[in-house]
């Protein structure tokens, strides 16, 4: 049976990274939410073999490459990775997929965190509506959303919910639920609940749902040890998690194409040498 790996992320390095793996047969799912950081460059001129092309297009001929390769994209947020006896479970979006060894390319999205939100984290506090939701049947919940992305997760808690909506950004709601107008500022425990300030208003709930288009790496994989804003690695692009590996952007500066392209080749052929060395 083939081995699988994980890509979180579908830039330079993910896609590079796919490449290298599909060379070693070994199957290669790329997870992506979003457009990373070289589709927002206007134009790249330093990258050998690809002048003057816009970043987009140029990731472009990246996943074209990766999916001729027969890498396979989905569309779908990484919420969560657990170390499992035999491999990985990775929670992209709604699906549970099971895979061999991950590699993390997912850039560096910063996550601005609510005061107090870490320290409720499952006392309270979700990120998954999926996962938790069914808990809190018949009960009340908050959302808090940065953009609209998330409206299936919305629709899935109403069902079983009473839901008040607060938006991080400014975006257009979900039609059926109590909107709250003001930006939330922080969470607090209180009574076995948690309280949302927003503005000056305080609402308590059973459970606060907070959904944003990507996931802080401390929340993602629980014991990856960090340099800072970055994922410590060392030079096999190899993380404190045995079997877990990452490259670009992710691990630090320079942030730059070229180099996320060769760390993503390390880390899928470090990846290829671990599933090798623990068959």
């Amino acid at each position: 049976m083939a081995k699988h790996g994980v890509i979180i992320g579908a830039g330079p390095a993910g896609c590079s990274a796919a490449m290298t793996l599909r060379m070693r047969n070994i199957d290669a799912t790329i997870l992506s939410w979003g457009e990373g950081a070289l589709c927002k460059a206007r134009r790249v001129d330093n990258y050998p073999g690809l002048p003057e092309m816009s970043g987009a297009e140029m990731n472009a001929v990246f996943r074209r490459q990766a999916e001729g390769m027969g890498a396979v994209f989905k569309s779908a947020l990484a919420r969560y990775v657990q170390k499992t006896r035999r491999g990985f479970t990775v929670l992209a979006g709604e699906e549970m997929l099971s895979c061999d060894t991950v590699i993390l390319c997912s850039g560096i999205g910063r996550i601005s965190r609510l005061a107090g939100e870490d320290a409720l984290v499952g006392q309270g506090v979700s990120y998954c509506a999926t996962c938790d939701g069914m808990l809190y049947r018949g009960g009340s919940v908050a959302v808090i959303a940065q953009d609209g992305s998330f409206e299936e997760d919305v629709r899935f808690l109403q069902g079983i919910c009473r839901v008040d909506y607060y938006m991080e950004k400014p975006h257009d709601a979900p039609g059926g639920v109590t909107v709250h107008s003001d930006r939330p500022q922080a969470l607090r425990a209180e009574g076995g609940r948690v309280t949302v300030i927003a503005g000056q208003e305080e609402a308590s709930y059973d459970c606060v749902f907070i959904l944003r288009p990507a996931v802080a790496l401390s929340m993602l994989l629980p014991g990856l040890e960090m340099n800072g804003e970055a994922v410590r690695v060392d030079e096999n692009m190899a993380t404190s998690v045995p079997g877990v590996f990452a490259a670009g952007d992710i691990v630090g500066a320079p942030y730059q194409a070229a180099r996320a392209v060769g760390q993503g080749n390390t880390a899928a052929l470090a990846a290829a040498r671990y599933l090798s060395d623990n068959a």
